[in-house]
């Protein structure tokens, strides 16, 4: 009794994982539960009546009904087995429930049986013969008791193995005590079988070798072998198939090779680097699962030859030749031979033409020839190249041929052949040649094809009248010729004119004054000019009896501009676009300067120079300028409307002077713009000293004139960065200016720099001159010289 409860507690435990979604370890074997798929019950009293799937509870041993009648029943079970075909049992154990006990003092002495197969439900009269008892039955404490259990593998296994589709057990009590009331005890109608089983997969089926059916036996090349077969595993998600093969004259060289997939139903194994050429092969699979392994397939055979043509097969056509303009067209087919040269591994060829284009085509014979009739796609010059193809279907070298095909678009004619947008014309297609022509297939631009059909002469006529200036009127046109195809293209651009109109620009355009441009329309029935500056807000305006109109336009900055106008019928045609661009000069003053020049270097720095204000315009009152970090004024104009100021550069940097001009009206002129480079007046700077100088040593330096209007020198002495005082030098009677200092007396090593500049009368300073020394204590005595920046 232990030992079946212990099945029950392992089944249920594995139950409960498996729907937790615990992990187990991978496995063939499948859990599952199996229910009792029908059941019955017979009774003493109706011995001839079979109660099948009745309602209520099934009922075993005696009973005493109200009217004193006893009734001895027992309750059949049947179970489907018909998808455990092949399965082995590794557990199972088989259980119900009581739902009603007669006396729960009596001890409980339900058997379980196996009956034999039974063509008809069972009565108390006619009983199935009961075979073996269920073991292992487990009695709880609880009563009724909510779970009764039996070992059921043997009698699963038993049925399983003897090909049942069908297995019935009968719910009964002992013979002892069968017919006293006293053991009399109600189950629930359905019995339940938790199990854990293994089916083996299926015996592979549609077995192939590449693409071709196990029957076909075929002949392969390289990479040609690849092994396939179908199975499945009724209970294993994962498994693996055994290929085996080995030459048919050799079945002691027997190979394998294994293929392992997970929920695959497709097995696969190339053993393409283990095969020899030649040789003819047979070979099988079989799937396996860890606990099963299915029988072996049918067996396959394919033979080897992995030697490809050697010879290239030549290509030649008479409808197609190389010389220009060529023959045919397109869609006109020409033959091309292939020939193998007698080379008899040759069965077939494999050609391509173009980029697009290929086939194969059986040779006459082994080492012949075959014709491929080909229709080009394409004019121009093109080629066809073909390989030879033995019967394994390895192909060899290539045989080229290069070929033209003609051009054979249909022709069109326009009348009249240019005109104006919204004016008519008649465009008539006509064949190319003796193409002949039974219908005009063509488009404008990327519009629908229209099929037009041809006249008795082979032509046909559109009529089109272009009125969108933004269409290119393309025309697009092929024929279908009397052999049925269609031809290259044809037609081409419509000459349209768009009736763009002519803009006048006046000389001398300029900022703040007026300037008026003349308009011409080209485009007949134009009644309107519709012009932007610059994509600015679109004016219209009319056109004029003589077809032109005039526009005044002020412009408010110089340069670049453009004057866009289109012009628009009274039947609402627009015209293309002219776009003309338009140099606008500044009214900004002109400033020149010949102490200061732009074009290079002028004067010193602190010293004045003249700079002259000029102005395109008449009626100058006055000039303000302003020069960039230094003065600023206005100077009022002359007769000749110019204005002369003297200005003092005080830095070497680039100068930028900004100049506007005061018309009598009051109005102000659009900047002017100057800028020039002074020289620099830093004098030249000399001390006596080529090296470092030694602490407490006494230098001399001179300063040489260059500032026109010197008046004095100055310069100071920067020591580790800590900055001295302004010292001031007197020029000499030569204009020189001499001086010395004491390098300072230090313990370690030091830097010290030396700027020197001059200044006129007025204390304005020129730019610096730079020399810079090392005092060290370990220096030797300084050897005299000079030292000049």
């Amino acid at each position: 009794m232990g030992s079946g409860r212990s099945k029950a507690t392992t089944i249920a435990a594995t139950a409960a994982l498996l729907l937790a979604g615990t992990a187990i370890p991978a496995s063939a074997s499948e859990y599952l539960t199996l229910r009792s798929s029908s059941w019955s019950y017979v009774d003493s009293a109706a011995p001839k009546t079979a109660f099948v799937n009745p309602a209520g509870d099934a009922p075993i041993g005696a009973k005493v009904t109200a009217d004193h009648k006893k009734h001895v029943t027992k309750s059949y079970f049947t179970f489907d087995l018909s998808n455990l075909r092949g399965a082995t049992v590794l557990d199972a154990r088989l259980t119900t429930g009581e739902t009603a006990v007669a006396d729960c003092t009596a001890p409980r002495g339900t058997e379980l049986r196996v009956t034999a197969p039974a063509k008809k439900a069972p009565t108390w009269a006619d009983q199935p013969r009961e075979l073996g008892a269920l073991s292992g039955r487990s009695d709880p404490a609880g009563c009724p008791a909510e779970y009764v259990g039996w070992d059921a593998e043997p009698q699963l296994q038993q049925a399983i193995d003897a090909g049942r589709t069908a297995l019935t057990l009968v719910l009964r009590l002992p013979d002892e005590q069968q017919y006293d009331p006293r053991f009399g005890r109600t189950y629930r109608p359905v019995l339940s079988v938790s199990m854990q089983k293994n089916q083996p997969p299926t015996t592979p089926a549609n077995l192939k070798t590449g693409q071709h059916a196990c029957a076909d036996a075929p002949l392969v090349q390289r990479g040609g072998a690849a092994m396939t077969a179908r199975t499945s595993d009724p209970d294993d998600y994962s498994f693996s198939a055994e290929f085996a093969w080995w030459p048919v004259d050799h079945p002691d060289r027997r190979a394998t090779g294994i293929d392992s997939y997970v929920n695959g139903t497709e097995a696969y194994y190339d053993p393409d680097a283990q095969l020899a050429d030649g040789v003819t092969y047979a070979w099988q699979v079989r799937a396996k699962d860890s606990l099963a392994t299915s029988a072996w397939s049918e067996t396959c055979r394919f033979t080897t030859d992995f030697s490809a043509p050697a010879t290239a097969p030549a290509v030649t056509s008479t409808d197609y030749v190389y010389e220009v303009p060529g023959k045919g067209g397109i869609g006109i087919p020409g033959d091309f031979t292939l020939d193998a040269g007698g080379d008899t591994q040759i069965v077939g060829f494999q050609w391509q033409a173009g980029y697009t284009d290929s086939g194969y085509v059986a040779a006459d014979r082994p080492g012949g020839t075959a014709t491929v009739r080909y229709t080009p796609r394409s004019d121009g010059p093109m080629s066809m190249s073909a390989r030879g193809v033995d019967a394994a279907g390895n192909s060899g070298p290539s045989g080229d041929y290069r070929f033209f095909v003609a051009r054979n678009g249909p022709s069109m004619t326009c009348t009249p052949a240019r005109a104006f947008l919204g004016e008519t014309r008649q465009c008539t297609f006509g064949p190319h040649g003796t193409d002949g022509a039974t219908e005009y297939v063509y488009k404008i631009d990327d519009g629908a094809e229209t099929t037009l059909p041809a006249g008795p002469e082979g032509t046909a006529t559109i009529t089109v009248t272009p009125t969108d200036v933004t269409k290119s009127y393309d025309v697009s046109v092929r024929a279908r010729m009397t052999n049925g195809n269609l031809s290259g293209p044809g037609g081409g651009r419509l000459d349209v004119d768009r009736g763009l109109p002519v803009i006048d620009v006046p000389a001398g355009t300029m900022v703040g004054k007026p300037a008026v441009f003349t308009l011409h329309a080209t485009l007949p029935g134009s009644v309107s000019f519709t012009y932007d500056w610059d994509g600015g807000e679109p004016v219209t305006i009319p056109v004029g009896p003589d077809g032109t109109a005039q526009v005044t336009i002020v412009p408010e900055t110089p340069y670049s501009h453009w004057l866009n106008a289109h012009t628009t019928t009274a039947a609402g045609l627009v015209s293309a676009t002219e776009e003309t661009y338009v140099s606008v000069a500044t009214n900004g003053p002109v400033v020149t300067s010949t102490d200061f020049p732009s074009c290079c270097q002028g004067g010193y720095v602190t010293t004045p120079g003249t700079f002259t204000f000029s102005s395109p315009l008449p009626g100058v009152v006055s000039y303000a300028y302003s020069l960039y970090g230094g003065e600023s004024g206005t100077v009022p104009a002359g007769p000749d409307g110019t204005a002369s100021v003297a200005l003092t550069p005080l830095t070497t940097s680039t100068q930028y002077l900004t100049v506007t001009s005061t018309f009598a009206d009051g109005s102000v002129s659009r900047p002017g713009y100057y800028s020039f480079s002074p020289k620099s007046a830093a004098p030249p700077l000399a001390c006596d000293l080529t090296g470092g100088a030694r602490p407490g040593q006494v230098v001399h330096c001179t300063l040489t004139p260059v500032q026109p209007g010197l008046a004095s020198y100055g310069y100071r002495l920067t020591a580790n960065g800590e900055t001295g005082p302004d010292v001031a030098v007197r020029p000499g009677t030569d204009g020189t200016g001499t001086f010395e200092f004491t390098a300072p007396a230090t313990e370690t090593r030091m830097r010290l720099s030396l700027y020197a500049w001059s200044a006129n009368a007025a204390g304005q300073r020129t730019d610096t001159s730079y020399t810079s020394f090392s005092v060290d204590p370990d220096a030797r005595a300084a050897r005299p010289g000079v030292r000049a920046v």
